[in-house]
């Protein structure tokens, strides 16, 4: 039999489920655990001042673990309806703010890697990263995408601590000039958690990369060279698959 079709001016049915009490709780507790990223960059804040730089990388680690993992559950309960005076949104890009560019950013600045003065350099990032995250297009999700660099500067600053600063000061410059300048261009990266090509890459491999960086940052600063090139390998592939996913979706449009 063919389903019937409400009579013209009848009301809808809302397929959506209702808000109630144990799901604005549950919707809260993702808020909640979002924020908790503060936390994370707090610690990571305070083992910096202290010279600390393992345990900052371990706490910058537990902050990409929540951010990665609080899209999939906010959409799960659907808090936007849940409890819509929150702008989760703007609360993520807060906390990665904070955790993904000021913190690391910090452990550049504290460590002395960059040329001195540094304020100029690491204002270029942070002015660029600002830009990253405000612009109307920074995240694609229909498609999968960022828009520029997106602000990995907590991935950049252990890659300039093990590999970078050794070349000198100005190599460290040079890297936080052109990741800033990237943030700004309209070049694009892959957005893991939305994109619907190599998924099985995207989440393994930074679930296998997550567990590698959580031991070698109990480690550091004794981390086998081994060690840090098998770390590199999901890096490199990000990249590289970020360039050839963008290069295929300008080609079919």
């Amino acid at each position: 039999m063919r389903p019937t079709r409400p009579r013209s001016g009848a009301p809808i049915p809302d397929a959506r489920p209702p808000v109630t009490p144990l799901r604005r709780l549950l919707a809260w507790g993702v808020h909640l655990y979002t924020a908790s990223g503060v936390l994370w960059g707090l610690f990571a804040l305070e083992a910096i001042f202290e010279g600390r730089y393992g345990h900052a990388y371990w706490w910058m680690l537990f902050a990409v673990v929540v951010d990665s993992t609080d899209g999939p559950m906010a959409r799960r309960i659907r808090v936007k309806e849940a409890v819509p005076e929150i702008d989760g949104a703007l609360l993520d890009n807060i906390v990665d703010f904070l955790t993904w560019t000021f913190v690391p950013l910090v452990l550049i600045w504290h460590a002395g890697w960059a040329p001195d003065p540094a304020w100029p350099w690491l204002a270029l990032a942070l002015v660029g990263s600002l830009y990253a995250f405000s612009h109307a297009d920074a995240k694609q999700t229909k498609k999968g995408f960022f828009r520029g660099f997106p602000s990995y500067w907590n991935v950049a600053a252990f890659y300039i601590d093990v590999y970078v600063r050794h070349l000198g000061a100005w190599a460290v410059a040079g890297v936080l000039a052109g990741l800033a300048l990237l943030s700004v261009l309209p070049v694009r990266f892959v957005y893991p958690n939305r994109v619907k090509r190599f998924r099985p890459f995207f989440f393994g491999g930074g679930a296998l990369s997550a567990a590698l960086y959580f031991y070698m940052f109990s480690i550091y600063p004794d981390v086998p060279a081994w060690m840090i090139g098998a770390a590199s390998l999901y890096p490199a592939g990000y990249v590289l698959a970020s360039v050839y996913l963008d290069w295929e979706d300008r080609r079919s449009a």
